[in-house]
């Protein structure tokens, strides 16, 4: 089962684009649920600027 993110505002919405930022220059390889957990988040982040900017 899928969770949603959601991003509330402005503030959460730029650090959830620097989480992931950092998650993707991680040196050890990214999990599959670190993947999907990116994938959540920037599925949120495209409905946040869809919504508000």
């Amino acid at each position: 089962m899928e969770k949603e993110y959601k991003i509330t505002s402005a503030k959460h919405y730029e650090e959830t684009m620097i989480t992931i930022f950092e998650m993707q220059e991680q040196e050890d390889p990214l999990t599959k649920a670190q993947l999907a957990e990116i994938e959540l988040m920037l599925i949120a982040a495209e409905k946040y600027e869809a919504e508000e900017l």
